[in-house]
């Protein structure tokens, strides 16, 4: 290789030009690209490439710079694709750019004239390549170096403004090796890759698109150097663009998490205890999710569970309604349908609520009728007549009647010889006997040990019944035995009005102003207790706490082991007839000749609700069901109504469902059963004609058999 005269590193390009200029010769042509020959009219970046002038102007012809000859402009173009036109002749017929290409190729021309300050590139000056016999071309200052620096990430491409050039680069059609000049080799210019640093650019931008894609998953730590409470030191790096992806990616990838179906997904199992806790109009709802929901939902333990937990909530019992007790819930037997007996219950509400009552009357009795109880099964009366009777909740139907020889053995009491020896025992609809619905022939029977007077008051439960009398006598039936009595307790000397027992005691009170605590087991006089100074119409017992009502205008709690009065409640102005504790003890109900209605706190003796006038006549009965809430007044203006202890609202009315005077009322999670002056039983059915009311029942009632034993209900 021959020694060359030493040029500047920037003016190789135009060596070589004056080099040919003064042979008379023209530059070698280039291979040719065959994408040249597609067609005649540059593209937009050979535009902007062939303004990269890089000859020396001071030996330009003029009319390079600012005449409009295309081929001119052609020669004095560099390509950064070293694509040319195969022959003159089609550089000839090209057509020129627009006026500000010019002006454009013609500020890259004074360029440059002017060394660019090192400070814009570095901060070490650029120092001239020294001569050596064996060193490559320096390019440092040439346009090959500007452009490999341009597509370099050491420098910001901005400050070459080439920007438009390098990415016309990129996209268009890059020779074959076999094409590119040889460096180090005669005059040719060292080849600079334009390929340099793609490896680097292809891994950087995989895993920027890696953390863009999981940066909702990204957990900050200590390295991040942010707070993280405040936010303060978060820098943002990347473009709106980027974020924009970012943010549609985790609102993807959330979505995705929201979406999973965990009914479908957990073992069947587990889904049902989850869906158990649901309320049934949640569950309705949910059963229209999908088939695997509602297939779920259809199973028995998640509507027992719903019905149990909803169903068994008590405004004052002290705890919830246990299955099978006859408060509404049936027993938990496998063969129960809970989705239907949900659904009967809420039935039931609805018929409460708007005061929907199908009226049944029991006729029976030839005098007025004092007294009763009732369960899912049986009613049991007592009467003016000196007798009492057993009535089938389900058939309407008398099955037994209990009194003195001389009542029971007459033939009056079975059949009316005046109606043609008509059944007397029968049910009819709410006209009072105009149609006989049920006609029944009871059994009746005498015992040696009976009342001789009026049945007044009587409680029982599954193993005995109690009766009190006006002849001042109360009467221990055996339930067991066919209701054959087996104790009478006497001391007091006056009507026995009221009584009331539990598993230990027996508490009766009379019209001598005394009320007495008996020995259940043993029917002994324990205590006797004193205090009021009128006739002590109404006596109830929660625990060891006894409330009593007079004609004295007091209501009193007394504790049965000291035997002491421990409260009273004065306020009503005129005798009391009737008084209720709520099942927890808390609550107290008072009523009587004034007409009116109050409620007390039991532990501290304020009124809670005061409901004046609430019947046009003396209040004889009163009834709190402490499961639903409800208290129920029965009055001598002939109606019944219903009120809520909760707030003291009237909540329904039935007037003039009874003909004269009424005597007694209670209630259930289904019926107002109630007596009056008129010697007939009013049974009010809120469950008539609800579908499946059955369901509700606790265990099934036992045959009945009036000769007694296990099976006697």
């Amino acid at each position: 290789m021959s020694q060359k005269s030493p040029t500047k590193p920037f003016d190789w390009a135009a060596v070589q030009r004056e080099i040919f200029s003064a042979a008379g010769t023209q530059p070698p042509a280039e291979p040719s690209s065959p994408r040249r020959h597609s067609g005649a009219h540059p593209g937009p970046h050979d535009q902007r490439t062939r303004s990269l002038s890089l000859s020396l102007p001071w030996r330009r012809p003029r009319s390079s710079l600012f005449v409009h000859d295309t081929h001119n402009l052609n020669e004095n173009a560099i390509d950064d694709s070293n694509d040319q036109y195969p022959n003159p002749q089609h550089r000839r017929h090209a057509t020129a750019g627009p006026f500000r290409g010019i002006i454009r190729r013609a500020s890259h021309s004074f360029k440059g004239m002017v060394h660019r300050r090192p400070s814009l590139l570095n901060e070490e000056p650029i120092h001239e390549q020294q001569d050596h016999p064996e060193s490559r071309p320096s390019t440092a200052s040439s346009t090959w170096n500007k452009l490999r620096q341009a597509t370099t990430f050491r420098q910001a491409r901005s400050a070459y403004g080439l920007d438009a050039c390098l990415q016309a680069s990129l996209s268009c059609h890059h020779p074959t090796p076999a094409s590119l000049p040889i460096p180090a080799l005669g005059d040719a210019p060292p080849f600079i890759p334009e390929y340099g640093g793609a490896a680097a650019k292809a891994s950087a931008a995989m895993q920027n698109d890696f953390f863009a894609r999981n940066r909702w998953l990204h957990q900050p730590t200590s390295d991040d150097g942010n707070d993280r409470e405040s936010g303060i030191g978060i820098v943002l790096t990347g473009t709106s663009a980027e974020f924009d992806i970012d943010g549609e990616a985790a609102a993807s990838e959330t979505t995705k998490i929201r979406r999973v179906d965990f009914i479908t997904a957990l073992p069947t199992e587990l889904a049902i205890q989850i869906l158990a806790n649901l309320d049934a109009a949640t569950l309705a709802t949910m059963s229209t999710v999908s088939r695997k929901w509602a297939d779920v939902i259809e199973n028995q333990h998640v509507w027992r569970e719903s019905f149990f937990r909803e169903m068994g909530q008590t405004f004052a019992t002290g705890g919830p309604v246990q299955p099978g007790t006859g408060l509404g819930i049936p027993h938990a037997v496998p063969e129960n349908d809970w989705k239907r007996a949900y659904r009967t219950r809420q039935q039931l509400a609805q018929h409460w609520a708007e005061g929907r009552a199908r009226p049944v009357y029991l006729c029976g009795h030839t005098d007025s009728v004092y007294c009763l109880q009732f369960d899912e099964h049986k009613i049991v009366s007592g009467s003016r007549d000196k007798t009492i009777r057993i009535w089938d909740m389900r058939t309407l139907e008398c099955r037994l009647v209990i009194g003195p020889p001389d009542v029971v053995h007459a033939r009056e009491l079975l059949f009316d010889d005046e109606l043609g020896g008509a059944e007397t025992h029968y049910a009819s609809g709410p006209n009072h006997g105009d149609e006989r619905m049920v006609a029944s022939t009871p059994a009746a029977v005498a015992y040696s040990m009976h009342h001789m007077a009026s049945i007044l008051c009587l409680q029982y439960d599954d193993e005995i019944l109690v009766t009190g009398s006006s002849d001042a006598t109360a009467i221990i039936h055996s339930v067991r035995d066919g209701y054959r009595p087996v104790r009478r307790l006497e001391h007091h000397t006056a009507a026995v009005l009221d009584l009331v027992f539990d598993d230990r005691h027996i508490v009766t009170c009379s019209k001598d102003t005394t009320i007495c605590v008996w020995d259940r087991a043993t029917g002994n006089l324990l205590r006797q207790l004193r205090g009021h100074a009128g006739p002590v119409n109404a006596v109830q017992m929660r625990g060891r706490t006894v409330v009593s009502c007079s004609g004295d205008l007091l209501v009193k709690l007394w504790d049965l082991d000291s035997g002491r009065a421990v409260r009273q409640f004065a306020g009503h102005t005129k005798g009391l007839a009737c008084s209720q504790f709520s099942d927890d003890g808390r609550l107290v109900a008072s009523a009587g000749n004034d007409r009116a209605i109050r409620v007390w706190d039991a532990r501290t003796g304020d009124c809670v609700h005061e409901l004046p006038n609430a019947h046009a006549n003396l209040v004889r009965s009163l009834h709190v069901d402490s499961v639903s809430g409800r208290l129920v007044s029965a009055s001598y203006d002939t109606d019944i109504k219903v009120w809520d202890l909760r707030d003291g609202r009237q909540l329904l009315e039935f007037p003039r469902w009874h003909a004269s005077w009424v005597l007694s009322a209670k209630s259930d999670y289904r019926r107002i059963v109630s007596t009056g002056q008129a010697p007939k039983i009013l049974i009010m059915d809120f469950g008539a004609g609800i579908d499946g009311i059955e369901m509700l029942e606790g265990a099934p009632s036992p045959p009945f058999s009036s000769s007694g034993g296990s099976g006697f209900f």
